[in-house]
């Protein structure tokens, strides 16, 4: 995967994209995520000759636990994680059933083959992993009521994906 990513290069963050996203989201980054976007950049997923995409989340309900598979695309360019940000954290209109679609402490840093999220937590535990499956219903109605961890930090998240 690594060598994949060497041989096809994607573009790398900047010292100043990192201040910036900082800065307008009003917390730090994770020293991991930091050192994996200015080393390797906002890379695809499972081109490499293993093609390792996937990954397991836990899900924690009141009563159990459920492990569930998900995949990842790509890592979002600087910009654009911005942007996305502030598209699924932002309610369009007051009374909008749909946003946010999670809590505003969590980064949507790259996407799965659909509209899932991987999300990297702020605050408190930054730096966490976690994901969510896209849903129609703003965060906490109906059934978007939940995240689902992954690691407990991006080199954990890279270290965890497989075939």
């Amino acid at each position: 995967m690594l060598k994949y990513w060497e041989d096809n290069p994607e573009p790398k963050a900047t010292d100043s994209e990192i201040a910036f996203i900082e800065t307008r989201i009003g917390s730090k980054l994770s020293r991991p995520y930091i050192e994996f976007i200015t080393k390797y950049g906002s890379v695809i997923f499972g081109r490499d000759s293993e093609r390792r995409c996937f990954f397991d989340y836990v899900i924690t309900f009141p009563n159990r636990m459920e492990i569930h598979e998900g995949d990842i695309a790509f890592l979002r360019e600087p910009m654009r994680l911005l942007q996305a940000y502030e598209n699924l954290i932002t309610p369009e209109y007051e009374g909008d059933e749909h946003k946010p679609c999670f809590p505003s402490n969590y980064l949507p840093v790259g996407s799965d083959s659909s509209q899932g999220q991987i999300l990297l937590e702020l605050g408190e535990h930054a730096g966490r992993v976690w994901y969510w499956l896209e849903r129609d219903w703003a965060w906490g109605t109906e059934d978007n009521t939940w995240l689902g961890f992954i690691a407990d930090d991006f080199y954990g998240f890279i270290n965890k994906l497989r075939s």
